[in-house]
């Protein structure tokens, strides 16, 4: 499962846990739910393509994972 974060068009905010419910019907796992029409969670590869195709969802972003070597280990 990757963690997302989903930004909805203004015209839903009205009906926010209407959408929310939705969404969460669709298997994501919803973790915020922010008033102002953004909601964070967590969904697999496939729920993802199909949630990137509603007409609510302005933009979908992956969360991104860095790893930093810790500061004592040698430089490669």
């Amino acid at each position: 499962m990757k963690n997302i974060v989903i930004t909805l068009s203004e015209d839903c905010l009205e009906r926010l846990n209407a959408v929310a419910d939705s969404l969460s019907k669709e298997g994501l796992t919803i973790t915020h739910l922010y008033e102002y029409g953004v909601i964070t969670g967590c969904a697999d590869e496939l729920i993802i393509k199909s949630l990137r195709a509603r007409q609510e969802i302005v933009s979908l972003t992956e969360e991104k994972q860095v790893n930093i070597s810790p500061p004592d280990s040698e430089i490669q």
